[in-house]
């Protein structure tokens, strides 16, 4: 597939990324399909890495879940725990490969935190002191700590909250 066709492809999906149901026209899906191909590292009846044709360093990876997720809020726990194994086992690959002085994961959930692609993926990406890559917080983090008594209140809300989502 040529660049063309997949930018075409891709910003055609996040711009409908709101209906992120559709495993008919998702990137991923079709990369499982074997319709799109891919640099794949390793998969498994229920997984699949491969290299993120845009990378950040060299070694940016993602880890999918071979069946449609949209993200982490409508994953079976199962296929959860099984992304969570071979997450680990990916990072000691790319760390082996590599060699970087650390390694960033990174899951977007929705688009309100970046998510671009709509089905679950975990960006695992070598990091480098002084990189051109920034994970960045606001310039005033950590400049003020919260209250306790407010800290308490939200893990109370937390704890108190139904997963409206069901615990797949």
């Amino acid at each position: 597939m040529s660049l063309h066709n997949f930018r075409t492809i891709y910003f055609k999906l996040t711009q409908s990324v709101t209906n992120m149901s559709n495993n008919e026209s998702c990137l991923f899906c079709e990369i499982v399909r074997g319709e799109i191909q891919a640099s794949v590292i390793f998969e498994d009846k229920f997984t699949m890495a491969f290299m993120d044709i845009f990378p950040i360093s060299k070694g940016h990876c993602l880890l999918i879940p071979k069946q449609h997720y949209v993200n982490m809020l409508d994953v079976d726990v199962k296929i959860a725990k099984r992304l969570g194994a071979r997450l680990v086992e990916l990072n000691r690959k790319v760390h082996s490969a590599f060699e970087p002085d650390g390694i960033i994961n990174v899951i977007a959930n929705g688009v309100g935190a970046g998510q671009e692609v709509p089905h679950l993926h975990i960006h695992v990406i070598p990091r480098n002191k002084g990189d051109r890559f920034g994970f960045m917080f606001p310039d005033d983090y950590r400049e003020e700590m919260a209250p306790r008594d407010e800290l308490d209140g939200v893990a109370e809300t937390i704890r108190a909250s139904t997963d409206l989502l069901g615990s797949k």
